[in-house]
């Protein structure tokens, strides 16, 4: 099985803001969605020297929130992130989901 990659240079020139973030996560929607389900998808980041966190919220960050976590996890993978640009989406990461109300995050609902 060989992966799969979504080139985040070849779907935007610059990644600072909300609407081009919005696009982007359309694209990798898209080509998640017409990829075969067992195939794991590389998101490369290769090349980017800025990336704001609006960007990052909205692609990263919603993805996440629209797909679930542990799909997320074991359908892609990012590569080529320098070392703020993955502090970055991990943390924008982790803000979306301390966000979600209680019974969205909550692994078992109580009475």
């Amino acid at each position: 099985m060989t992966d799969l990659t979504f080139r985040l240079t070849d779907h935007a020139q610059d990644f600072v803001t909300r609407d081009m973030g919005r696009k982007v996560r359309g694209d990798l929607l898209k080509f998640e969605s017409e990829s075969p389900v067992d195939t794991p998808i590389t998101i490369d980041v290769s090349g980017i020297v800025v990336l704001t966190p609006s960007f990052a919220d909205e692609f990263f960050a919603k993805t996440v929130e629209q797909i679930g976590l542990d799909r997320f996890r074991s359908r892609f993978r990012i590569i080529g992130a320098a070392e703020d640009i993955r502090v970055l989406i991990s943390k924008v990461i982790k803000i979306r989901l301390a966000q979600r109300p209680a019974e969205e995050t909550s692994p078992v609902s109580t009475p």
